[in-house]
C-alpha cells in the first residue's frame, strides 16, 4: 500500500516518466496561442497567485475549452488508475532568476494544505507537468521520499530524477512523491526567463481547497476571452 492507504502500484522512482512531443503539434500550438507568454508575464507582474488558482475538470465531462482538451489528450500518457474521477490543473509560472537555489521548494501534493494529520491526507494518483517552453535550468526534481508522520522519509533522498524543461515535454510521476523545481547554486547574470508549465494532477476525489474553481471558468479567471 502507498502513503495514506493508496495502493498506487509504484515503489521508489518506478512510474516516473517523461514524454517528448507529448501533444500533437496543432494542439500544442493552440495551447500556446490561447495564453501568450506576454500574458503570463503580465499576470505574474500583477501578483497573480498561480499556485492558489487551480481548476477542477471532471473526466466524465466533454471538454469545453482548450485546457480541458489538453488534459484529455494527456490522460493517455499519464495512464492514471481507473479510480480517478477528475483532474486538478493549474499553470506554474516562475522567473528563472527568482532564487539562486530552489525556484519552487520541494513539497508533497496533497488534498488539503491546512490538514496536518497525515492519516487524513491524500495524494493525487498521478502528478504531471507539461512544459510549455525551454529554459536553461529549472529542472523538475522528483525524489523517492514519501510523507510519513515524521515528515519526509528517507530524510535524504536515496534516488532522484531531474527532468529539464523543454517545449511539449510531459513529465508524469506517482502523486505521493516529494518534488520541486531547482534553480542554480548562484545567481545567473543572464536575463531572467519565464519558466512556464501546466501542472495536471489526477485525483480519485476532488481536493479540499478553497481556491479550486470549475475548469469551465478558467479562461475568465485567467483574464482571457471567454
Amino acid at each position: 500500500m502507498g502513503p495514506s492507504g493508496m495502493d498506487n502500484g509504484y515503489s521508489g522512482l518506478d512510474g516516473v516518466e517523461s514524454f517528448d512531443s507529448a501533444l500533437p503539434k496543432s494542439e500544442f500550438a493552440e495551447l500556446r496561442r490561447a495564453v501568450p507568454e506576454s500574458h503570463f508575464d503580465s499576470l505574474l507582474s500583477e501578483g497573480f497567485r498561480f499556485y492558489r488558482t487551480t481548476f477542477w475538470y471532471p473526466l466524465d465531462r466533454t471538454p469545453e475549452n482548450v485546457f480541458e482538451s489538453v488534459v484529455t489528450s494527456l490522460k493517455a500518457l499519464a495512464n492514471p488508475s481507473p479510480d480517478v474521477v477528475g483532474v486538478e490543473w493549474w499553470f506554474s509560472v516562475l522567473r528563472t532568476n527568482a532564487s539562486p537555489q530552489w525556484l519552487l521548494s520541494p513539497h508533497f501534493d496533497r488534498n488539503d494544505l491546512a490538514e496536518h494529520d497525515t492519516t487524513k491526507l491524500r495524494h493525487p494518483d498521478r502528478a504531471s507537468v507539461l512544459f510549455l517552453n525551454a529554459v536553461p535550468y529549472g529542472d523538475l526534481v522528483v525524489t523517492d521520499q514519501v510523507l510519513t508522520e515524521k515528515g519526509p522519509r528517507p530524510k535524504q533522498p536515496g534516488d532522484m530524477v531531474f527532468i529539464r524543461p523543454s517545449r511539449n515535454r510531459y513529465a508524469c510521476f506517482p502523486g505521493h512523491l516529494y518534488h520541486g523545481v531547482i534553480g542554480r547554486m548562484w545567481r545567473s547574470k543572464k536575463p531572467s526567463k519565464l519558466r512556464i508549465s501546466m501542472a495536471v494532477n489526477y485525483w480519485a476525489e476532488p481536493p479540499n481547497t478553497a481556491y479550486l474553481a470549475d475548469s469551465r471558468h478558467s479562461l475568465a479567471v485567467l483574464g482571457l476571452a471567454d
